[in-house]
């Protein structure tokens, strides 16, 4: 049997059977990118292959999957770290105008080739630690022009890097200044969402529903208008405060809920129901 590329003296993570699936001392054997043939060293006598690689005892596994990033993004909030470090709370630097409107400043300043130069190095970074499948959302913009901005640079990093990239439209992250949650929300109902899924700029929708951001009524708001353009749902819930979100957003049938520290057990079965998978984020927590 012709293969275009063998690999032998490797050992696999398989995930297959309980645990990793470690099989060590194997082969493994890909044909048009696929692969074709998995077995113990010595398998593979049947096989012609094009090319061998020796992998000199290396590992081999499946490509790492990141969920949930915000890597697209203009700036720096280092020191709003070191404020974290003393002991300053989320809410009480995002009230300062620190947080996420810090970044959306920098965001919207940024032209999509600024963009795309200082969040590229981030993408690579992610790929060389094993990452081929990464889901990447805006929220950074809260303009649909801006939005749609970090969508399309988040598509083009994928395809320059060769990273599956899955783009998110996370218009609903904070209430912009000077601006209504409410009269923001319609706009990200009624003007955003359209557009975003009409450009298949986004295969998902997400909300930060938080007291610091969008009540659990808004969630339900954006939910109804992700659900009637085809868009996947995904929340971030429970981060600060129990708002009932992951609850709600199991409801719709989300793909996930997001950060949950302080999820009940009444969300707990509501997602196991829905089968909504639960995202922890302790580097957001600590």
């Amino acid at each position: 049997m012709h293969v275009d590329t063998l690999w032998s003296n490797v050992h696999l993570m398989t995930l297959d059977g309980e645990g990793l699936g470690v099989l060590r001392d194997a082969v493994l054997a890909a044909t048009d990118g696929r692969i074709v043939h998995v077995g113990p060293a010595g398998s593979d006598a049947h096989l012609q292959p094009t090319t061998r690689i020796d992998g000199e005892g290396r590992w081999i596994s499946p490509g790492l999957i990141d969920c949930h990033t915000h890597l697209v993004y203009a700036g720096s909030r280092a020191n709003e770290f070191e404020q974290r470090l003393q002991g300053v709370s989320y809410a009480e630097i995002a009230r300062a105008g620190g947080g996420i409107v810090s970044t959306v400043r920098a965001t919207r300043a940024a032209s999509p080739e600024q963009l795309a130069r200082e969040s590229r190095p981030r993408l690579l970074a992610m790929r060389a630690e094993g990452v081929t499948t990464i889901e990447i959302k805006s929220g950074y913009g809260l303009t649909l022009q801006d939005e749609r901005k970090q969508l399309q640079v988040a598509r083009a990093l994928g395809e320059e890097c060769r990273v599956n990239v899955v783009p998110t439209f996370l218009g609903a992250h904070a209430v912009p200044p000077g601006r209504e949650a409410q009269e923001y929300t319609d706009e990200v109902c009624e003007v955003m969402i359209p557009a975003v899924a009409a450009e298949g700029l986004a295969e998902a929708v997400d909300i930060f529903c938080e007291n610091i951001a969008f009540s659990p009524a808004q969630a339900r708001q954006v939910f109804d208008a992700a659900r009637a353009h085809g868009l996947a749902i995904k929340i971030h819930a429970e981060q600060l405060s129990n708002q009932h979100g992951a609850e709600l957003a199991a409801g719709f049938g989300a793909l996930s809920a997001d950060h949950i520290e302080h999820l009940d057990d009444a969300g707990i079965a509501a997602m196991a129901a829905a089968g909504t998978v639960a995202v922890l984020l302790p580097g957001a927590f600590y």
